[in-house]
């Protein structure tokens, strides 16, 4: 459950208080406890434990000191939040390093796609190769029942052109046991999971039985996979360097994205 959710839930019951504010700055003696520059695991352990207390069901994907000291920096389901050490308040908004100008929200998010993304099993992509040599690898969660998916979907090949591998990272976001999972099934399973894609891309309705094999178990960590990395709707494109980018875009726009710094 991500953080949104749990504020949600939280506000709904009164269970809890938590301040929601956008903030780039926080005094250091906003609370008792300081949060340490280097987290040790008893640490990490104990304030974890405080909030899944007071909001069941949190997944941590991870959590260490923030930049300012006395805050800890949360992930959690593509979110970031920023928490006192001792639990109790909680600040969900975006922080930034103004004499750097950097967003070091983003940079949290960017560095837990890298991780999330490593945890996907090369058999559960379908790959389409750049011409040449790559200069940019992007994988792209995408079903054939999402329209915006199909309108990228014909302009893999010009994608390729430009130098950039797409990978697809087939994700059944209407679930399990639906046509779309059982499409994506069939692909996975397939003697040319390529050419299995195109077909089901080209005709999104075409009914499909399913199928069995190691590559089609790793939807359902797909899903978690999607989770964390904060997809919200396909297509959702990451960038090798952990960059994300949420919808269709056109083939060149993409690739001045990629290349923006």
């Amino acid at each position: 459950m991500t953080i949104i959710k749990q504020f949600r839930i939280i506000l709904a019951s009164a269970a809890l208080a938590v301040a929601t504010l956008s903030v780039t700055a926080l005094p250091a003696h906003a609370s008792g406890e300081r949060a340490p520059q280097v987290a040790s695991k008893s640490d990490v352990d104990a304030l974890s434990a405080k909030l899944r207390k007071s909001m069941p069901g949190l997944v941590i994907d991870s959590i260490k000191p923030a930049h300012i000291p006395g805050l800890w920096e949360l992930v959690s389901g593509g979110d970031v939040a920023y928490v006192t050490p001792d639990g109790v308040y909680m600040i969900q908004g975006t922080m930034f390093n103004v004499q750097e100008r950097r967003n070091l929200s983003e940079d949290a998010l960017t560095d837990q796609r890298v991780k999330a993304m490593g945890s996907i099993s090369k058999d559960a992509l379908i790959v389409y190769p750049a011409k040449g040599k790559a200069k940019h690898t992007i994988t792209v969660f995408t079903d054939p029942s999402c329209p915006f998916c199909k309108r990228l979907h014909s302009e893999v090949a010009s994608l390729n052109d430009l130098g950039i591998t797409v990978q697809y990272a087939p994700y059944a976001r209407s679930g399990n046991g639906t046509l779309t999972s059982r499409q994506l099934q069939e692909v996975l399973c397939s003697a040319d999971p390529r050419q299995t894609m195109d077909g089901f891309m080209d005709a999104p309705h075409k009914n499909a039985s399913g199928a069995d094999c190691k590559a089609a178990q790793e939807l359902v960590q797909m899903s978690k996979v999607a989770n964390q990395v904060g997809l919200k709707g396909t297509p959702h494109i990451v960038a090798d360097n952990g960059k994300a980018f949420s919808g269709y875009m056109p083939a060149k726009d993409l690739l001045a994205a990629l290349q923006a710094k």
